[in-house]
């Protein structure tokens, strides 16, 4: 009588799969804690395996290097907040109602997850290459995004009709401020909407005349 084996084999294989998917969620989890706590360069690979009572070598299974774990929290943060923005950016809402709501978005996002919004502020790597390489890549995607709403807002009318390149820069500049120094006293949306109306009252919408 012939075995069949091939359905255990694959049930095993979605097992480990999965086991190694939340180990490294764990690892994450864990890193991103410690990373917040004690900085990037305080923290050692055997603090954080001491964390998660593993051995060194367990971490080094899932991650090359130290280096290699934090770029992974930034990279994973990033790929977060983009994909809820291009939700935003998609719909069929008027520029400045757009701008509003990814404010709101952004705000809402690194209200709830301060611990990654805290490593980010720190910018401890930003030297290494492959750090700069990294955060390059999605400073660039977001401004880009900011001036295709400015842009937008333009083709409606509702902006001024000026350099869209230098007011995206503008913007990513005073987000960003805001969310790394402002104490977050208010709600986030509240925030947003503060953000908006003075970056929209001196910047963007175009007063009557």
């Amino acid at each position: 009588m012939v075995q069949a084996t091939s359905v255990p084999e694959r049930s095993t294989s979605s097992a480990k799969t999965s086991r190694r998917f939340r180990r490294r969620d764990e690892i994450l989890r864990t890193a991103t804690d410690l990373f917040s706590e004690k900085g990037y360069h305080e923290l050692t690979m055997e603090e954080i395996a001491e964390e998660m009572g593993v051995s060194k070598g367990t971490i080094y299974n899932y991650f090359s290097s130290k280096e290699n774990l934090y770029l992974e929290i930034l990279k994973g943060s990033f790929e977060a907040i983009e994909a809820l923005l291009q939700k935003e950016i998609e719909n069929s809402d008027p520029a400045p109602l757009k701008l509003r709501k990814l404010l709101s978005t952004i705000f809402t996002f690194y209200r709830q997850n301060l611990k990654v919004l805290r490593i980010l502020s720190r910018d401890e790597t930003h030297l290494l290459k492959e750090h700069f390489e990294l955060t390059e890549k999605w400073r660039t995607r977001r401004v880009r995004l900011y001036e295709r709403i400015i842009e937008k807002g333009i083709d409606e009318g509702s902006f001024v009709r000026q350099n869209p390149r230098l007011r995206a820069l503008m913007l990513y500049g005073a987000v960003g401020a805001v969310m790394v120094h402002h104490d977050f006293s208010m709600d986030a949306g509240e925030v947003a909407d503060a953000v908006f109306s003075q970056l929209a009252s001196g910047l963007l919408v175009k007063t009557e005349s």
